[in-house]
């Protein structure tokens, strides 16, 4: 039986923008080359959770029925994501994920995430993601509790858009292109 290793082959882009993934169903390319993207693969902590959860339901039956009907409806996403600090000689550097993700609440953009494949591969037609479209709430720094490295959270508040392995295309005419 085939298997790998869980280290080193989950790869996290930022894609900044409502607007930076035109199609979830099917990410182009282009959209997760763009400038502006960032691999963010090497600053995400261990902790970090983003994935579906259970969906809104609806239960209701007719007359007839026997037991009860339970019809899954509006689907739902959470998580936060937790990233290493970048800094400098005491200063936060342009790779720092308040520069790159942004340090207020309100900021929209996709977290695209694959699995399988090294972190520092690019992406290719092909290619499966997870992508989700996602307000970044508060973000949260941590600093002075002497366990760790500095870090910053951003909760993660779902924006009604976002697809389960979602095959990369090459195809033009995405955000990106």
């Amino acid at each position: 039986m085939p298997r790998i290793v869980d280290l080193g082959v989950t790869q996290y882009l930022w894609i900044p923008g409502e607007n930076g993934i035109a199609n979830e169903l099917m990410p182009d390319l282009s959209e997760l080359t763009a400038t502006g993207v960032k691999n963010i693969s090497s600053q995400v902590v261990t902790t970090t959770t983003l994935d579906v959860e259970a969906s809104d339901t609806v239960n209701e039956r007719s007359v007839t029925d026997v037991a009860n009907v339970v019809t899954p409806t509006v689907g739902n996403y959470a998580g936060s994501l937790v990233l290493f600090r970048d800094y400098e000689n005491g200063e936060p550097t342009a790779n720092d994920p308040l520069a790159v993700i942004g340090s207020s609440v309100g900021v929209i953009g996709w977290i695209a995430k694959r699995v399988g494949k090294p972190a520092a591969q690019a992406a290719a037609e092909g290619d499966e993601y997870d992508v989700y479209l996602v307000m970044i709430d508060n973000p949260q720094t941590t600093g002075g509790q002497g366990e760790g490295f500095l870090k910053a959270t951003f909760p993660l508040l779902q924006q009604g858009r976002f697809k389960k392995g979602a095959k990369v295309t090459a195809a033009a005419g995405g955000a990106g292109s």
